[in-house]
């Protein structure tokens, strides 16, 4: 009787012990799983918008202090042809602000709300892991606000070979650097670094350098829409080259002023395209 009584209750232990096991398993390749999705996900390709949907100016003058927001778009990342938001080195979660392809409602400000912008010192040529948290938090407050702001193109450039790009050497892997200035005749010593970024450009044709320099010798008003961002790699050519290492990139819209009128660039008749110029 007791013989029975054993073997029934060691069966039971065996049946309990395998729901245990089985149950475990299940949720650990539920998480494996859930980790997968997650990281595929973040090196989804993202679809840039085009030159029908890049988002909007808010009406209104000009702000002449950049607004506090509690809370800002959500960004969303994009691979381009390969190389993922992050990109193949240097400091990460700058390649990924960097790689930012969701439009916004962008916000006027003032030329001089972002020349003006200060930032904590002793951060700049840093990743952003090696901030203080003091550092990062005053950063936040302004980094990644939509913004729209109005001045000339002193000119466009194509630039090197950059590991938010994965080091491509093809120039659809290279970034336009477009100088922003606040008067007319200004040049780049007091500018406003603004980007044009290669996910962004295949699908605004338009956005070459030989048009971009066209409107920059023809001396037309423009407001350039984007994301503002902390570049924190070049406080050396403050005074040089550039105003500030407040930039806004991504561009994500570029409008030109026409008879009191704002038309996006991509609506203009360039003629032949020549790509560089």
């Amino acid at each position: 009787m007791n013989g029975r009584r054993s073997n029934k209750e060691g069966g039971t232990n065996k049946r309990s012990s395998l729901v245990v096991w089985t149950t475990i398993a299940v949720v650990v390749i539920l998480i494996i799983i859930a980790i997968l999705y997650i990281r595929s996900g973040s090196r989804r390709e993202v679809k840039p918008p085009t030159g029908q949907n890049q988002g909007q100016v808010i009406s209104g003058e000009p702000r002449k202090e950049l607004p506090q927001m509690d809370e800002k778009p959500k960004p969303r990342y994009a691979s381009f042809k390969g190389c993922p938001p992050e990109g193949d080195g240097g400091d990460p979660e700058l390649n990924r602000n960097k790689n930012r392809v969701d439009e916004g409602n962008y916000i006027p400000v003032e030329y001089d709300a972002v020349l003006g912008l200060s930032w904590p010192r002793g951060i700049e040529r840093r990743d952003h892991k090696n901030w203080p948290e003091k550092a990062k938090r005053e950063i936040e407050k302004y980094e990644g606000i939509p913004v729209a702001v109005e001045g000339f193109l002193f000119g466009a450039k194509q630039s090197g070979p950059e590991s938010c790009n994965c080091h491509g050497a093809d120039k659809e892997f290279r970034d336009y650097h477009v100088w922003l200035v606040k008067n007319e005749g200004d040049d780049r010593t007091k500018s406003i670094v603004t980007e044009v970024t290669p996910s962004l450009r295949a699908n605004h044709p338009n956005w070459d350098l030989r048009n971009l320099n066209k409107i920059a010798r023809s001396r037309q008003k423009v407001r350039v829409s984007g994301w503002l961002m902390f570049d924190p790699e070049h406080p050396d050519q403050i005074g040089k080259t550039r105003g500030t290492i407040w930039e806004i990139h991504p561009i994500m819209k570029i409008e030109v002023n026409q008879d009191g009128k704002w038309v996006n660039m991509d609506d203009l008749n360039f003629g032949k395209r020549g790509g560089n110029a």
